[in-house]
């Protein structure tokens, strides 16, 4: 519902056939999965533990696909050094990015053990109301 209501802020575009939104949210689950892997491999690279908005602009910056997006990362520090950057006082810290892209369960992008496709609104585990076998307890359900 999200994708078409963002859709429909262009007043260009009509109506939207009932596919569409899930092709256009398959596209972008593809490009922010390659996306991040190529990130991955950067800030593997640079042997940090912890992908900062300095490892996307190098990746961005590297890759002839993202530069459409040099522009966005324009403001982002350039990487530091071969470790994690140090930050300032009073900035936050980078955000942490648990688990390996491709290295988890079922071999996708992991985030927290889930593959992609497998969040809480696409009726994965924990979604609510999807699907009334996950609902009840154990006991309930036999």
């Amino acid at each position: 519902a999200r994708i078409k209501k963002i859709m429909q802020t262009d007043e260009e575009i009509g109506k939207v056939a009932a596919a569409v939104p899930v092709i256009i949210s398959r596209a972008l689950e593809l490009f922010l999965e390659s996306l991040l892997r190529k990130a991955c491999h950067v800030t593997q690279s640079r042997n940090a533990k912890t992908m900062t908005t300095s490892h996307l602009k190098q990746c961005i910056e590297l890759e002839q696909q993202f530069d459409f997006l040099k522009d966005l990362v324009a403001a982002v520090p350039d990487m530091q050094g071969e470790g994690e950057e140090p930050h300032g006082e009073g900035e936050r810290g980078p955000r942490r990015w648990d688990g390996c892209l491709g290295g988890g369960p079922g071999g996708g992008v992991c985030c927290r053990g889930r593959r992609p496709g497998a969040g809480r609104k696409n009726g994965g585990p924990g979604a609510k109301g999807k699907d009334p076998k996950q609902s009840g307890t154990d006991s309930e359900q036999e």
